[in-house]
């Protein structure tokens, strides 16, 4: 019985997700949600609380699914340099995709929502952080076996990757050129090597 009410909610939660990432927080109206989960309102406010955790528990799900990309990249590469160009190229197909220009999830979220709740707030920082301590140990192990320059710090290269990252995913919301968007990746990581 859990087994069936596990699938239901992340069932509902990827109905809800496709609902917020096509027309955001504040364009999702509470019939938006009903017509695409089929739940009632007040299943959904029973379930979740209110749109808004709803919203913060679809944000979980997307993660949760952006994680696997990152694991994948990190157990297949021969070094720390191409597990990051693993990591990029790893979206790509994502990007590819998406036909509607949806974007990536959380990347609408920070622009939207980044600064008008709190509780959304502190999960996109505590994100960032994860990504970026990510960064950082990739670089820092690609410095220490000679796969990565020492011309600048971890912490300045870290940036460097988080900030092209964040771009990447946003050029890939108008540009879905497979050929532009690699040559993206290899620009970025030609500062490394």
């Amino acid at each position: 019985m859990a087994r069936t009410a596990a699938f239901e909610r992340n069932s509902t939660l990827q109905q809800a997700m496709d609902v917020f990432w096509k027309k955001g927080f504040n364009g999702t109206s509470m019939q938006d949600l009903v017509d695409a989960t089929g739940l009632n309102r007040s299943s959904i406010y029973n379930t979740f609380g209110s749109k808004l955790e709803l919203y913060q528990e679809t944000l979980e799900h997307y993660q949760k699914e952006s994680r696997g990309v990152f694991q994948k990249a990190l157990v297949k590469a021969k070094d720390p340099l191409e597990a990051i160009r693993f990591i990029f190229e790893g979206f790509l197909p994502e990007i590819m995709d998406d036909s509607d220009g949806k974007g990536c999830f959380g990347m609408n979220c920070k622009s939207e929502m980044g600064n008008q709740d709190d509780g959304v707030k502190q999960w996109l920082l505590t994100s960032q952080d994860g990504l970026l301590q990510l960064f950082k140990n990739l670089i820092i192990d690609g410095q220490q076996q000679g796969v990565i320059n020492t011309h600048k710090d971890a912490e300045a290269y870290t940036y460097h990757i988080f900030n092209s990252f964040q771009g990447f995913r946003m050029t890939g919301m108008l540009i879905r050129d497979r050929k532009a968007l690699k040559s993206i990746i290899d620009s970025m990581l030609e500062i490394l090597a």
